[in-house]
């Protein structure tokens, strides 16, 4: 669908869309289920970095070179409704909570900063590096590349707990659908995940021999899935830790991977622009056997 790298994939809440953003300038909204285009747009002047459904699956956030978080309105034909201004440098990142009360936006020198998801305002306090929200909205997780994660709690902003578990930056932080477990990914090469509310570490999960991109928990919890520099998506058994399943059609670095809200399949995008959708029965069928 891209004529280059694909920077960013992401699935609204409800299943109906897919969005994929790309150093071409541009975003695809896609058919999650027919796997076809709907709509495609030149988003901005400047390479667009990272994507980010509201929690309403009506509007799609856009972060990139320009310093600016745009906001677009994709009920009808995609436009821009508003955009944060006050970073002085490219941005990188971007996220919601799930309640759409805030909104985090990442600078490329590992600045956070938290906005007002509904007036659109700053708030006082921001979070360094890259942060994800838990699905009750309760924690943020911040990433560093030093290999450290801190997760704080964001009605008391009492200390963090600061895990300590990887050699090397911390590329993508997730929460599990309950958010009992929280999940990095990293440049080492490894995964860990490990307790929200004691700060320990559960298990290791071991076999990429590449960078770790992405990773994310499937709606369920039961699986997990992660993209890697190695040219695979790894689908992985949350419970044991092994890895059910290497795939490695992309044939390029897989930068992105995301499950359906369904939990029924299973998309990436890579490099190369490659934007794939697989149903999870076709990757692990003797998982669904009756």
């Amino acid at each position: 669908g891209h004529d280059s790298d694909v920077t960013a994939l992401v699935i609204s809440s409800d299943g109906r869309w897919v969005a994929t953003a790309s150093k071409d300038f541009t975003i695809i909204l896609w058919d999650a289920r027919d796997a076809c285009i709907l709509q495609e747009w030149f988003a901005r002047s400047g390479e667009v970095r990272d994507l980010a459904f509201s929690p309403d699956g009506q509007r799609l956030a856009s972060t990139g070179e320009d310093g600016m978080v745009a906001f677009w309105d994709i009920s009808r034909s995609p436009h821009q409704v508003a955009t944060l201004q006050g970073h002085p440098t490219p941005l990188k990142g971007c996220a919601w909570s799930s309640d759409g009360a805030y909104i985090a936006s990442q600078e490329d020198d590992r600045t956070m900063r938290l906005w007002d998801g509904r007036t659109y305002q700053p708030l006082p306090h921001g979070f360094p590096t890259t942060a994800r929200f838990s699905p009750q909205s309760t924690h943020v997780a911040a990433s560093y590349t030093s290999g450290t994660v801190r997760v704080w709690d964001v009605a008391t902003r009492a200390a963090p707990l600061l895990l300590r578990g990887h050699e090397d930056w911390v590329r993508d932080v997730v929460f599990s659908p309950d958010g009992r477990l929280l999940l990095l990914a990293s440049v080492d090469r490894t995964m860990t995940i490990w307790n929200t509310h004691t700060g320990a570490m559960v298990r290791s999960l071991k076999g990429h021999t590449g960078a770790v991109f992405t990773a994310c928990f499937s709606p369920c919890g039961k699986y997990i899935a992660s993209a890697s520099e190695d040219k695979t998506v790894r689908l992985w058994e949350t419970g044991t830790g092994s890895c059910m399943k290497k795939l490695f059609d992309h044939g390029s670095w897989v930068q992105h991977a995301a499950f359906t809200p369904d939990g029924t399949m299973l998309w990436s995008a890579a490099y190369n622009g490659t934007v794939l959708g697989r149903r999870l029965q076709d990757i692990v069928p003797d998982e669904f056997e009756s």
